[in-house]
């Protein structure tokens, strides 16, 4: 099973084509299990902030100064790659959905 850098590589080398729609939706598709995997994880994240925030601003002067003292922990630091790597995720897919597109356009040409 591919992971994310290899259909990243792929498709930054030019091997995932609309000449492979298969291939393309293939990623697609593991690129989609990735997204739920790693929203889920945010979401936990997500939930617990509000709670660990409101005791790491008690030991910090201002809201900002709480902001990256949260940045600093471990969920902190997992909530700032998750976010990232849902965003690199939509930009694959959406470049995998187009090059699939491409793909059906090229068949009802011919």
């Amino acid at each position: 099973m591919e992971t994310l850098k290899e259909i990243e590589r792929r498709l930054r080398e030019g091997e995932l084509t609309s000449q492979d729609p298969h291939g393309c939706a293939e990623a697609k598709a593991k690129l989609a299990g990735e997204y739920s995997f790693f929203a889920g994880r945010l979401a936990e994240i997500e939930v617990k902030k509000p709670r660990e925030w409101l005791k790491l601003r008690e030991e910090h002067d201002s809201d900002k100064a709480t902001d990256r003292a949260w940045e600093r922990t471990n969920d902190g630091v997992d909530e700032i790659y998750l976010s990232r790597s849902l965003k690199r995720i939509e930009k694959m897919m959406s470049a995998l959905t187009t090059l699939i597109s491409m793909a059906e356009f090229e068949k009802n040409l011919s």
